[in-house]
Formats: structure tokens, sequence, C-alpha cells
């Protein structure tokens, strides 16, 4: 990787994360380094890239301007680095992965370091976010594919690996939790703690196909805050969660399946898988012996 290339990668990153200490993390790079290398980017530009303040770093007007420019440059020197080791037929170079939170904690480590076991000189770059975010990542070519669950109404391949079973969590007091299962009938008898919409795909499409109507009382950002409010609720409120995401709770719930019994599809998606690079492909062949194992 030339100079050039490395420092286009730092200002994406530093624009992506708005802080330079964490940029120089995600990069494995020292502080100064990263510093410089953006220092050294606004000299050849003639002008200022960023605004520095105490709580971190934004894009001026200029550093906005050359910013789907430089994007553009990178996506299509990482595509030609990985055509040319497809020559070869050689697994090897940068695969840039998207995941969501709860899969990156009770997956990715061991995913990531069984597929370098057999392809040491492929290099993952590793990126948590929403699935709208890694949805657009995949699109707009700046992750090579991404873990979600089912994707509806879109032109992503979307490959199938795991089940998650979708459950209701409540207080241990809560009546509900006398029962084995809960009727998705009896959903809308309870208030109803739920996400941002966007926050939100595995659940709305449960309460869709029951045309039951949820009585929500709070709309939170993310799954942990969700389960901290469950748990300490003394209003009888419930939430619909996934099991994977259970998994990481540190909160006294009960959790109950619902009956007829409501999972997620997680799986893999990416463009057109085989209009993808030998190394995206290879990648995704993996995961499905991963899973079937």
């Amino acid at each position: 990787m030339n100079t050039s290339q490395i420092r286009y990668e730092i200002f994406l990153k530093t624009a992506q994360l708005g802080n330079i200490t964490l940029a120089a993390e995600a990069m494995n790079y020292t502080q100064s380094g990263v510093s410089h290398a953006i220092a050294a980017m606004e000299r050849e530009a003639g002008c200022t890239l960023f605004h520095r303040s105490k709580s971190g770093v934004q894009l001026t007007d200029s550093g906005k301007a050359l910013l789907p420019l430089v994007q553009e440059l990178v996506n299509k020197q990482h595509a030609l680095d990985q055509a040319m080791d497809a020559l070869s037929n050689r697994v090897a170079g940068r695969l840039r992965i998207g995941s969501f939170t709860s899969f990156t904690a009770i997956w990715m480590g061991q995913l990531i370091r069984e597929f370098n076991e057999q392809f040491p000189e492929v290099d993952i770059e590793l990126t948590n976010g929403t699935y709208r975010e890694i949805e657009d990542g995949i699109s707009g070519g700046t992750l090579d594919c991404g873990f979600l669950s089912a994707i509806e109404n879109d032109p992503l391949d979307f490959q199938p690996l795991l089940e998650d079973e979708m459950l209701v969590i409540m207080g241990p007091e809560h009546p509900l939790a006398k029962k084995k299962s809960v009727s998705l009938k009896s959903l809308g008898d309870y208030p109803l703690i739920s996400q941002f919409q966007g926050s939100d795909h595995d659940v709305q499409p449960i309460f869709r196909r029951s045309g039951v109507r949820p009585q929500t009382t709070y709309t939170l950002s993310d799954d942990i805050s969700v389960m901290g409010l469950v748990s300490s609720s003394q209003k009888q409120e419930i939430a619909l969660m996934p099991e994977l995401m259970l998994l990481m709770a540190s909160f006294e719930l009960t959790a109950r399946p619902l009956s007829p019994r409501q999972h997620r599809s997680i799986g893999l998606a990416s463009l057109p898988l085989k209009e993808s690079s030998l190394l995206v492909r290879t990648f995704a062949a993996f995961c499905g012996a991963f899973f079937q194992g």
C-alpha cells in the first residue's frame, strides 16, 4: 500500500469516527501518525480538511467535497487488489465485514480466528453498526459483506446462516412469567418498550403479521436500554428480544417463547455473489460450512 493510499484511508476512518485517537486505534497506528497523515494531506490539498475541537474532529466544507472522491478511489483500489489476487486463485487481501452487536459478541471472535487459520493472508476489518448502516455500507462499497437479519425488498444477496428465536422479556414478577409461552394476541394486553424506527427491524414484522397493535410506552435507542428498563419496570412492561441478545444480558429478566414461535433469520449479505470477488465468495462458503457444522 503506497503512502497516498494510507493517507486516504486514514482520512476516511477519521471522518467516519470523528476522532483522531479512535481512528488511530481502529487502524493500528499511533495518534501522532494519524495526525501527521492528515496534516500531510491538508498540505497537499492546500486547505484545512478537519475542524479540530476538544470533542473530536469534523470535516470542513472542503473535506466534505473530497470525501466521496476519496471513498471512490479507495474502493477502486480495494477492488483492484482483490481482482489481482483472484487471478492467481490467491485468497488474500483485506476483507471489510459489517456486523451488529450481539452477533459480534457471540460469534465474530471464533469466526475470524478459524477463517484466518485457513486463510492467513486475509486481513479482516470489522465494523459494528445497525442493519441500515451495514446495508448502506455494502451498497456503497465501503463494506464487502455483512451480517444482518433477513433483508426485505433489498437488492443485496442474502445467505441465511442461523435462526434466532424471538422471545418476550419481562420482570420476574410479571404475570406472564407464570406461563410457559405467550400468545401473539396477548402482546397487546401489556405496555411495550420498543426501539426507535430502524432499530426495531426484527420486532415490527411480528406485530404486522399478527395484526396486534402494541401499547408502546417508551421508545429507546438500543437493546441494552430496553432490557434495563424492562427489568426495573413497575408497570408490567414487556419487550420482544432475540435470544442471541439475551445471552449478553446481566439484568434480572424472565424470557418466554411466543406461541406460535417466532424467529429472525441471521445471514451474510453482499452484492450478488456471482459478481463478487474470490475473497468474498470464499468467506461466504466458509460461513455456510461454519454454521452448518
